[in-house]
């Protein structure tokens, strides 16, 4: 069997990775959710092997006939999201760059929440469409970074062409909460440096966010000082310059 290739980026693989590896050691069940040819999850497998490792790791994914990782069982799930296993059977699960390709985000969050095990973990990523030169690219042209016109005759779900869904960081968090799950962690896999060179716009944010939440909090104030943390994370240094955004949640 040939080595699986990845449909995502090293840098944030090996983010993903790093951030399961604590939780690996006590997780019975592990799910890797949108596995494409198995990269990430080969890379997961080694690691509970070579420490051996209670943690049994399965996959699901669109095209289930793709998987080559040999011994790891692979599910097949659809554009909705929803997954073939029972309620509360998974203690740990990731999802790389996945969210932009479902039709109902909405579903696949609920959906991670009914198969997680109360406190367990999902690490989930997507493309960045708030940082800076995202930001600037959809004033521009009218599409965030990665997204377009989309195929009207034929179908590319797997790749690029499949990113139907651009979410940013605060509806992945209003999703999350919604759904029952608590974001305990938001973080990037590296730093752009052209979105690091479009910071001298930052004086511009910076005025516009104040105005824009004193008129929510005037016309809103509830809802904005409940929001007040996923906010604070719209313009964040991290949200302004990452490349992608990847949210460890935990089933409430």
């Amino acid at each position: 069997m040939s080595q699986p290739q990845s449909y995502s980026l090293p840098k944030t693989n090996q983010r993903v990775l790093d951030m399961l590896k604590p939780h690996l050691q006590t997780a019975r069940r592990v799910l890797d959710i949108g596995a494409g040819e198995g990269y990430l999850a080969s890379r997961v497998q080694d690691h509970i092997q070579q420490h051996n490792l209670a943690a049994r790791l399965e996959a699901c994914d669109l095209f289930p006939d793709n998987f080559r990782v040999a011994g790891i069982l692979c599910h097949g799930i659809d554009l909705h999201g929803g997954l073939p296993l029972p309620d509360q059977c998974v203690d740990l699960a990731y999802s790389v760059e996945v969210i932009e390709h479902l039709e109902d985000q909405f579903a696949f969050m609920r959906e991670l929440h009914r198969i997680l095990r109360p406190g367990g973990r999902a690490v989930l990523t997507t493309p960045n469409v708030l940082s800076l030169t995202s930001r600037l690219r959809t004033l521009l042209v009218g599409f965030p970074e990665l997204f377009g016109p989309l195929p009207l005759t034929d179908a590319d779900p797997q790749h690029t062409g499949g990113h139907i869904h651009p979410v940013s960081v605060y509806y992945l968090n209003f999703m999350a909460e919604k759904s029952g799950l608590k974001v305990t962690s938001c973080q990037i896999d590296r730093v752009k440096s052209s979105s690091v060179a479009a910071l001298v716009l930052w004086p511009l944010i910076a005025l516009a966010s104040a105005i824009a939440r004193r008129g929510m909090l005037r016309h809103n104030p509830i809802a904005t000082r409940e929001n007040a943390a996923h906010l604070s994370q719209v313009n964040s240094l991290a949200i302004l310059t990452g490349r992608t955004v990847i949210l460890e949640l935990v089933r409430v």
